[in-house]
Formats: structure tokens, C-alpha cells, sequence
């Protein structure tokens, strides 16, 4: 009798804490998540958005080269006008030229 409580008291005590070590666990992975992007700095996703909102136009065609070393985000442009053009961002620090 003495050993089913203990266990039904350790059984109890273990479940109460399972939903605590879950949501450790969520907030580890979230954690490692925005570390790994912080390292790798600005998504091509990310920096479309940014060369839109910007210049106010669509991007049309976007990809990531390597340029010396660095990572760079390419993206074509058009505006409403019909202008097209390029914009180079910095994978690293967002730096936009």
C-alpha cells in the first residue's frame, strides 16, 4: 500500500511538471531559432520586403550571390511607371544600395 502511494504520488508530481518542461523545451527551440537567424542576418524574404516598402514597387526577380566573400541579396524592381532597376542588399547588415 505504502509503495502504490509513493508512486501515485510520484506519477502526479511527474505529470504536473511535463507541461512546465514542454514549454521549456518550445522556448529553447524559439531561443535557438532567432539566434541562428540573427547570425545569419537578412533572409532574401526580408529583403524583398524591405526593397519594396522602400521604393514603392513590385520585385520581380530576386536571388542571392556571393560577392566577395559576403552574401548578397539581388532584387529587380519595377515600379508602377514602368521603370525597372536593381537593388543590392547586404545579407549581413540590411545596408541597401
Amino acid at each position: 500500500m505504502r509503495t502504490a502511494r509513493a508512486l501515485l504520488v510520484l506519477f502526479t508530481a511527474m505529470s504536473a511538471l511535463s507541461p512546465l518542461s514542454q514549454a521549456q523545451e518550445l522556448i529553447d527551440r524559439r531561443a535557438k531559432r532567432e539566434y541562428r537567424a540573427a547570425q545569419e542576418g537578412i533572409s532574401l524574404d526580408q529583403a524583398v520586403q524591405m526593397a519594396q516598402n522602400r521604393y514603392g514597387a513590385k520585385a520581380v526577380k530576386a536571388q542571392t550571390v556571393e560577392s566577395g566573400g559576403r552574401r548578397i541579396h539581388q532584387i529587380r524592381l519595377l515600379s508602377t511607371g514602368g521603370k525597372v532597376w536593381m537593388v543590392e542588399v547586404d545579407a549581413q547588415t540590411g545596408a541597401m544600395r
